[in-house]
């Protein structure tokens, strides 16, 4: 493996073996590599490291200052995919803490894509700076001060670059903060297109900005090779509320928190969720079988744990070329619970109507029994009536150690996974304020890792993964698209050249590329392939049977589970 490979994208030796582990076996090596956002890699920075807690401390006093002007200052969270929901769920979160405490909201989120891409990928403008610098732009442009938290994981995306650069470009109203998670060095340094520089030259001018933070903590290789959904997500969420938690309390209670203390604590949450093991894998199981069958996973919920699911539904089409409609999320009274800055989209598609008044209306007559509803709440008390649904349920229960549950009300649920946050523990950790202001936080970082879980062991029970590598990812954006050339290179042993030219072949379906589609820019690669199916997977059995692009398709017409087809083409070819 080359020593310049970003960490992001290499492959977790804790998790290579996966694809072959049984359910309950997957969450104890999701736990596994879960660790390490904590304990750190190698000998890389980790969330402990002294310089991290130092530069978190500064933001945090940052945010603190900003806080305090109200509306004429904002704090921006920008990313794309998950960077971006998670940079939204803040946003929304303490808006709403500000608002409660009779001050003036003040933190923005800019979704590269806008509120589509809450729900859907939309990679396009994932890949173009200008466009986001624009966004940053219209959006600061009456503000005095501006805290711009800027999250890539990969130190990777060309939006999030043109708005550091801006920012950086009037260092009198804008302080620019870079979140990844990645070490400076591996910044990708590809070219980008409708611009003139490269992401790494954008960090290398930001590691001498006088005034800007690179936050970019190793948390070390993703379960799923590349899935920055997970790991670096989780570890994304932590960060932004560390940060934001510890304003608002020097802020609004005058109370002052170490940012170590609150990295504590959501460690002790994540010990807490997989302790729930058996009782996870019994829920990747069912949803395993119903992506098997041809059917769905529906997550329903009546609070912030709704939005969860969808951030996590969100992910799959991208992540295993999965539809929108394999796995989607409902929350209580859709747009007006968000408060997302576009407001009600619901007219733009079906995958757009999230209420729960909307599944009941459009979903629940149309489900069948190869389906299955998972029900995220804290307790039995009140939740959405799963009664008399002809498909599988289960329930997803996140609260304290006391919370109502009443066993005939669970009897329902085929699976029920009940995560019991302890109080007491948190509290010795960060004190009863910061647990009774900010409880909520815990529960949607517990749900999102049982929600990562499911789907991923899911699509891995559908045969969507290699060892750990996600085979069928979509080829949807630039990212994405030398992701899947690495895919085809490692397995079959091809130059990265050569391992392109396959790709290729697939996504515009030809056994002979022609000079100038080879040459086209990534751009056009892209548009082409982001509506195809099987993109990746038609590439690599061709490359490694050396077949025609239309025999490799109707290998895999004829044994739909794609790690079936590579595991048996690999060993035909005796790569392994």
């Amino acid at each position: 493996m080359s020593a310049e490979q970003p960490i992001t994208e290499r492959v977790n030796p804790r998790s290579v073996n996966i694809d072959v582990a049984s359910p309950q076996d997957m969450i104890s090596i999701l736990q596994r590599c879960d660790e390490e956002i904590f304990s750190g890699w190698q000998n890389y920075p980790g969330m402990f490291d002294a310089r991290i807690l130092q530069t978190l401390t500064a933001i945090a006093t940052l945010a603190a200052e900003i806080m305090k002007l109200g509306s004429r200052g904002a704090i921006v969270f920008s990313g794309c995919g998950t960077s971006g929901r998670l940079g939204f769920i803040t946003a929304r979160t303490f808006n709403m803490k500000l608002e409660s405490a009779g001050r003036e909201p003040c933190c923005h989120y800019i979704m590269a894509g806008g509120d589509r891409a809450l729900f859907t990928s939309q990679e396009a403008v994932e890949d173009d700076p200008p466009c986001g610098m624009d966004l940053l732009h219209n959006l600061c442009k009456d503000k005095t001060r501006v805290l711009f938290l800027g999250i890539t994981c990969g130190l990777s995306a060309p939006f999030v670059a043109g708005q550091l650069h801006l920012c950086m470009e009037q260092p009198d109203k804008y302080t620019p903060v870079l979140l990844g998670f990645n070490p400076t060095c591996l910044a990708r340094d590809l070219p980008i297109e409708k611009w003139d520089k490269t992401f790494r030259q954008v960090v290398q001018r930001l590691e001498k900005h006088q005034t800007g933070y690179i936050l970019n903590p190793v948390v070390g290789p993703e379960q799923i090779t590349g899935s920055s959904r997970m790991k670096s997500g989780s570890a994304t969420k932590i960060l932004l509320e560390a940060v934001l938690v510890a304003a608002y309390l020097k802020t609004c209670k005058d109370m002052d928190v170490r940012v170590q203390d609150l990295l504590q604590s959501y460690h002790t949450v994540c010990d807490s969720v997989y302790s729930r093991q058996a009782d996870i894998g019994d829920i990747v199981e069912l949803a395993g079988k119903s992506l098997n069958a041809g059917g769905h996973i529906y997550y329903l919920s009546q609070d912030s744990l709704g939005i969860m699911g969808m951030i996590d539904a969100s992910e799959c089409p991208p992540t295993y070329g999965a539809t929108l409609d394999d796995v989607r999320g409902f929350v209580a009274t859709g747009f007006d619970f968000l408060k997302n800055n576009d407001g009600d989209i619901s007219d733009q598609g079906k995958h757009f109507r999230i209420s729960l008044a909307n599944f009941q209306q459009e979903v629940a007559p149309t489900v069948t029994s190869d389906d299955l509803v998972v029900v995220l709440t804290q307790d039995t008390s009140s939740f959405p009536c799963v009664e008399g649904l002809p498909c599988r349920t289960a329930c997803v229960i996140v609260g304290r150690e006391q919370a109502q549950v009443n066993p005939v009300q669970l009897e329902q649920f085929a699976a029920v996974v009940q995560v019991s946050l302890p109080s007491m523990s948190l509290v010795r950790v960060v004190g009863e304020t910061v647990v009774a202001e900010f409880w909520q936080l815990y529960r949607e970082i517990a749900t999102k890792w049982v929600l990562n879980a499911v789907t991923t062991g899911a699509h891995i029970l559908k045969g969507k993964v290699f060892q750990n590598n996600m085979v069928d990812l979509k080829v949807s954006n630039n990212k994405l698209f030398y992701r899947a050339v690495g895919i085809i290179q490692r397995y079959s042993k091809l130059s990265p050249s050569d391992a392109q030219d396959y790709l290729l072949r697939s996504i515009y379906n030809t056994d002979s590329v022609a000079a100038e589609t080879r040459t086209a820019p990534v751009a056009e690669h892209i548009r082409t392939a982001t509506p195809q199916h099987r993109v990746v997977p038609t590439a690599l059995m061709a490359a490694l049977f050396q077949c025609s692009v239309t025999q490799a398709r109707e290998k895999l017409d004829a044994q739909p589970i794609i790690r079936t087809v590579i595991m048996s083409s690999l060993e035909k070819t005796r790569v392994l």
